[in-house]
């Protein structure tokens, strides 16, 4: 009777181990996907210089709890930069990095479930430059702060994007022009970045719209 229940208790920790090697597989098979449409580019902002990173959510929303970004100089070590949350509604996500230095640099990013598991990491490598100031003295924003109407002059002049405080890009027109007139008296009162794209380089400004 005792070898019987031994036996049981054998096959029974057999199936148990068997299921858990079944469950850290299907991980690693695809119920943890990484995030999609993974890019970055340098941007300039009054001055400042750094990294923008941008991504979308894979479709598995209802288990996603976070997402981790990691930076590197040397595409070797690593350290944790941005730790950003999950939020349902959002697809899409970004992330700003103001540096010191210019340079090469990689950012490795991680989604992480609710079941404990996470993603196969992805990077990405961005060489970030500092601030051109010809680039900066060819680009003006007016009035701003602004009611609704903002009237964006540069250079060469290819595309604007306009992203609200979450990092979702709420507006994104291509322009063929020096000179362009924005119209946000639909969107709600706060502090937006516009990513003005030029030929020569692109420039990150706030604008207050109240």
């Amino acid at each position: 009777m005792k070898k019987l229940s031994l036996l049981v208790a054998c096959i029974m920790f057999a199936q148990f181990a068997f299921a858990q090697n079944q469950l850290v597989t299907s991980n690693r098979d695809g119920s943890c996907p990484a995030p999609e449409n993974y890019e970055g580019e340098y941007y300039w902002e009054d001055y400042e210089f750094g990294a923008r990173l941008a991504w979308d959510k894979a479709d598995y929303e209802s288990d996603l709890e976070k997402f981790e970004v990691y930076r590197s100089t040397n595409g070797v070590d690593y350290e944790l930069i941005k730790r950003i949350v999950n939020v349902p509604y959002m697809s899409h996500y970004e992330c700003l990095d103001i540096l010191e230095d210019a340079g090469e640099y990689y950012y490795r990013l991680i989604a992480y479930y609710m079941d404990g598991c996470s993603s196969e990491p992805i990077e990405i490598s961005i060489n970030v430059t500092s601030v051109d100031e010809n680039v900066e003295s060819n680009i003006s924003i007016y009035p701003n702060p602004t009611s609704g109407k903002f009237t964006i002059s540069a250079k060469a002049m290819q595309k604007v994007e306009i992203i609200n405080s979450l990092g979702q890009i709420v507006m994104t027109q291509n322009i063929d022009t020096e000179e362009i007139t924005i119209d946000m008296s639909a969107f709600e009162c706060g502090v937006y970045f516009v990513n003005i794209v030029t030929e020569q380089g692109n420039l990150v400004k706030k604008v207050d719209k109240r």
